[in-house]
Formats: structure tokens, C-alpha cells, sequence
């Protein structure tokens, strides 16, 4: 390694790289690329219980993922200073890969909700919480541009997989368990890459600079800010809790469905595919330009403008209900994940900005139990309405009303972008 390498300045984009890729496998693995299964899994349930499988019985595994990355979150951004988050990150590859092996092997619904608790731990251990925990000690300035190329990362995995994914059901005639094998090899793969080239912290990594300049750069990435008990307190994090509830409901709801809202609709599993691709797509483009353009127009700004396009989006989604108008879709699903992308950078973005470093996996962990709540909420309730009505008008309708809510309360956040600027 040279020396321009060696210097924390350079080195932090190797950890950006590093933690792009760990969050595209971890979250398109898990969330996006996994809802391409569920016509598949249905048939199979169905046939091996003998009766019809419901589908807010199937998309109870999605909620039990959620559920389980928010218990164990809290825990993980308790132990991050204990053990260090290497070993976090590449203790979840191997159990990402456990849990495809395993999916393989499972027989019931039972058996795949005990797989759905593991990938939330995995998500806990080397998702976007200890990811954003990682980068935040690294990037001092340019913070809000690295976290939003970071959770591109999320809307890349959760992009590609489900076109993957269906190309590989397509290859093996339908056969979901070849494919779940072959998806255990990739984070199998991975380990040795992630456990070779991430650095805990700046000061891990020996440079040739000048005193001076290394010391500059310590003294710039200094902790600091509220404690756990102290932002508890502040209005701000309960604004920014609802709001994060609510979105999280809202997004996950929709990639829940809406794979089986198109393939009701008579589209063909590659188009009800690239309906879930169009969410993350936006996502990609809104959390990568939504970082920089916080810093450059202000925070609150772009956060109330991605709760506001999120929400159009999802109007226009619930028009196309009513006029069965396939344009509505694609433009609605395009808003929403672009609304969806820049709001999600700047919940991670402003965790820092207002609460600091100080205790920022504590607090990232109780928002993270809030927003997931919240996300396993999301495409069970709608399950459950859909069962009831048979239509997704109702469900769709619910998520426009708790994004009328996200909102109300990002338009009340307490937001300084002057004083945040000035406290780096």
C-alpha cells in the first residue's frame, strides 16, 4: 500500500467503496430481491399444506425481518465499540450466506419466519446502521455527500436483485431453492474482500504525511455531541422518529406489494419485476444527489421535498387504481423512490448533524427500532387489508395518509444549517 493510499483522507473512499457494496448485498439480498420468490413460495406453501396460503400469512416473513433488525440493532450499536464493527460486518456475511442455505432447505412458512430473524440480524450487524455509524467517523466534511453515495447502495442492491433474481428463476424453470443456493455464494465470497479492507477508524491507518496534516485530520474527526439520554429529549428526534415511522410503513409497504399488484394486474414477472427495480432506481438517484444538495441548499429543504414527492408518487399510484392507467404507475413509482432516496440520506445525515458522534449508535439503534416497527408494519397491514378487500386501493390509501403525517412533522423540525456547518 503507497502512501497516498496510507494517507485517512484518501483511504476513507476505500471505506466508502468497501461499505456500498457490503449494503447493496445485505439490503438487496434481503429485502428488495427476495419479493420476486413470493408467487413461487405461494404455489409451493400452498401445495404442501393442502389449502391457500394468504398472503398476509407470507408477508409476515418481511415483517419478521424488520422486527428482528430492530431488536437487534440497539444491541449492535451498543457492542460496535466493544468488538469493532469489522467483525460485525463480517460475522453477518457468513450468516447471510447461512440463511440462503438454509432458505433452501425449508419446508414451512415456520421454517422461513426462524430464516426472516436471522437476516434481520444480519441487517443489524452489516447494514445501513453500523454502515452509517462507519462513514460518519470517517467523513467529516463531505459527510452528507458519502452517506447518501452509501445508501445508494440500497437502492442498488434492492435494484438489481429482483431482475437477478427473476433471470435466475427463469434459467432453472422456476426451481427457488437452486437459486437461493446459488445466492449463498456471493456473501460467501464477499467476507474475505470486506475482512481485508476495512479499518476501523482513521487512526488505523498508518500514513507518511507529515505531522501535521495527520493531526489535522484526527482533530477534525473528534467525537461529539448529545448523549442518548440528552436527544431523548429533544423534539427534534421525536419530528424525526415520526416521521421515519412513517415513511418506512409507507416504502416498505409498497415494495411488499407491489410485485403482486402488477402480476394481478396481468403484467408479466420480468415488468412486476422492474416495477419494484423503478422504486430503487429513484432511490439510487435521490440518495445520491440528495446528500450534496443538502449541503448546498439546506437540510430541511430537501428532507420536506422528498417527503412531499414521496407522496405524490403515491397518489398518483392510487389513481392508477381508479383509471387503470399504466402511466400513473411508472411515474408514481418513479416519485416515490426518488422522494424515498433523498429523505432516507438525510434521516442518516441528520443524526449526525444534530446529535453528533458522541452516542450516534445508540441513538441510530432506538431510531432504527422506531423506523423498523414501522417497516415491518407496512406489508403486513397491507396484506391484511388487501385479504379483506381484495383490492389495494384501501392499503394505498393509508400510505398517502401516514405520509400526510411524515409531512406535517418534517415541516417541524429545528434544523440550523448555519450552526451545523460551523460545529465541523
Amino acid at each position: 500500500m503507497n502512501s497516498t493510499i496510507k494517507n485517512p483522507n484518501n483511504y476513507r473512499w476505500i471505506i466508502l467503496a468497501v461499505c456500498f457494496f457490503t449494503i447493496t448485498f445485505t439490503n438487496g439480498l434481503t429485502l428488495g430481491g427476495l419479493v420476486v420468490f413470493d408467487r413461487e413460495l405461494l404455489n409451493y406453501l400452498s401445495e404442501v399444506t393442502g389449502g391457500e396460503i394468504l398472503r398476509q400469512e407470507l408477508k409476515l416473513k418481511d415483517a419478521i425481518t424488520l422486527w428482528s433488525t430492530a431488536v437487534f440493532a440497539f444491541i449492535a450499536g451498543i457492542i460496535i465499540d466493544r468488538v469493532g464493527v469489522r467483525s460485525l460486518m463480517v460475522s453477518g456475511m457468513f450468516l447471510l450466506s447461512a440463511t440462503f442455505y438454509f432458505y433452501a432447505k425449508s419446508d414451512s412458512l415456520a421454517d422461513m419466519y426462524i430464516i426472516h430473524i436471522f437476516q434481520g440480524i444480519v441487517l443489524s450487524v452489516s447494514g445501513m446502521v453500523i454502515n452509517v455509524v462507519l462513514i460518519s467517523k470517517w467523513f467529516n466534511d463531505n459527510r452528507g455527500l458519502a452517506i447518501g453515495v452509501l445508501l445508494a447502495g440500497t437502492s442498488v442492491g434492492n435494484g438489481i436483485f429482483p431482475q437477478i433474481n427473476t433471470y435466475l428463476l427463469t434459467i432453472s424453470d422456476g426451481d427457488w431453492r437452486q437459486v437461493m443456493m446459488w445466492l449463498a455464494l456471493i456473501p460467501l465470497a464477499y467476507a474475505p474482500i470486506l475482512f481485508a479492507l476495512i479499518k476501523e477508524k482513521p487512526e488505523d491507518v498508518e500514513t507518511e504525511q507529515d505531522n501535521e496534516a495527520k493531526n489535522d485530520f484526527k482533530a477534525s474527526s473528534i467525537e461529539g455531541g448529545f448523549t442518548l439520554q440528552e436527544t431523548l429529549m429533544s423534539s427534534n428526534f421525536w419530528f424525526l422518529s415520526v416521521m421515519a415511522f412513517c415513511t418506512f410503513y409507507s416504502i416498505l409497504a409498497m415494495i411488499g406489494h407491489v410485485f403482486l399488484m402488477l402480476d394481478g394486474e396481468g403484467y408479466s414477472p420480468q415488468i412486476s419485476a422492474t416495477g419494484v427495480s423503478i422504486i430503487f432506481i429513484g432511490g439510487f438517484i435521490g440518495k445520491v444527489i440528495s446528500g450534496k444538495l443538502a449541503e448546498m441548499i439546506g437540510r430541511k429543504i430537501v428532507l420536506v421535498g422528498g417527503v412531499a414527492m414521496m407522496l405524490a408518487g403515491s397518489l398518483l399510484i392510487v389513481s392508477s387504481i381508479f383509471y387503470k392507467n399504466p402511466l400513473l404507475i411508472w411515474i408514481g413509482l418513479t416519485l416515490y423512490g426518488t422522494g424515498w432516496g433523498g429523505l432516507y440520506t438525510l434521516i442518516q445525515l441528520l443524526v449526525a448533524d444534530l446529535f453528533g458522534l458522541i452516542a450516534i449508535g445508540k441513538i441510530m439503534g432506538v431510531i432504527n427500532i422506531i423506523d423498523t416497527i414501522g417497516g415491518g408494519l407496512g406489508p403486513i397491514i397491507t396484506a391484511v387489508i388487501y385479504d379483506s378487500t381484495q383490492s389495494y386501493l384501501l392499503p394505498f390509501l393509508v400510505i398517502s395518509a401516514l405520509l400526510v403525517i411524515a409531512l406535517i412533522s418534517s415541516s417541524m423540525l429545528k434544523i440550523d444549517d448555519e450552526a451545523i456547518e460551523q460545529s465541523r
